[in-house]
């Protein structure tokens, strides 16, 4: 069947200067401006001339034009014969499959959550933390006409996704909240929970029920249930969840018949977990 148009994009991710808290004398800056010069490209999503991939990275033009130079050497950058605009080569597909083939917690979900993408015939995520966001690294799509349009390597803030809720209820209340007041929390939606007060009673929720919800906060049009993972020592390592749009959905059908799936799902990968 045709996938229509989605209901919501995937937000743009702003090519970023390393951390203020890199100040150690290890830290290399030319590696840092290299990688820079790599995000603002794929922010991008297209081909960029010098001039303005300098203005996307932040960086000045001469240290674009010696990094571009020295990526477009070694295969990792394209450059146009005839506008000299940039854009990343194929070869840069090679560091995310290694990533995907050698994550054993993708590995052991897969299966679960290609049987629960059957059963349900909504979107089913594995996503994992990674500082303040969580990345989607297994996503089996919904075939129905609307769905939310991520892909494998998209990123959301934890603080207002459903699955970064569900691995944050999993630690210590006070090490996710720490994690929280130390992270901007902007708006995503109108509906989107910012305040420390409100999360710390989301992840409350969270922890008693054993999933985590998120009601358009993220997107609009967008209702997503996530249930953790953990490992044999019970730390989280990731989430699974459905994700459904509210044109088709109702928050208490998805209640009644989606989260009893979702929860069953997460104990059969669990079980999986017992080696990691």
């Amino acid at each position: 069947m045709p996938r229509a148009r989605s209901i919501a994009a995937a937000p743009a991710r702003k090519a970023r200067k390393p951390d203020a808290g890199l100040d150690s004398s290890l830290f290399i800056a030319s590696v840092a401006k290299c990688f820079q010069v790599l995000e603002a490209l794929n922010s991008a999503g297209r081909a960029v001339a010098l001039t303005e991939l300098a203005a996307l990275a932040q960086l000045d033009r001469s240290a674009v034009q010696r990094v571009t130079h020295t990526l477009h050497a070694l295969g990792y950058l394209r450059q146009h014969p005839l506008t000299r605009a940039f854009t990343l080569s194929g070869r840069m597909l090679e560091f995310g499959h290694t990533v995907l083939a050698t994550d054993r917690l993708r590995e052991k979900a897969s299966p679960y959550l290609e049987a629960l993408n059957r059963k349900t015939g909504e979107t089913v995520n594995l996503t994992e933390m990674e500082g303040p966001e969580i990345v989607y690294v297994v996503r089996f799509p919904s075939l129905h006409a609307v769905s939310v349009d991520l892909h494998v390597g998209s990123r959301l803030p934890v603080y207002c996704s459903a699955a970064g809720r569900a691995i944050l209820s999993r630690l210590d209340e006070a090490e996710a909240m720490a994690m929280l007041g130390g992270m901007k929390r902007t708006s995503m939606t109108k509906r989107t929970v910012t305040d420390l007060q409100g999360l710390r009673a989301a992840l409350a929720r969270a922890r008693e029920l054993g999933y985590a919800l998120n009601d358009q906060e993220a997107f609009v049009g967008d209702i997503s249930i996530a249930a953790a993972l953990s490992n044999r020592a019970g730390e989280p390592v990731g989430a699974i969840n459905i994700a459904v749009p509210s044109p088709r959905w109702q928050l208490a059908e998805v209640l009644r018949r989606l989260v009893p799936q979702l929860l069953k799902t997460a104990r059969e990968i669990n079980r999986e977990l017992a080696d990691l």
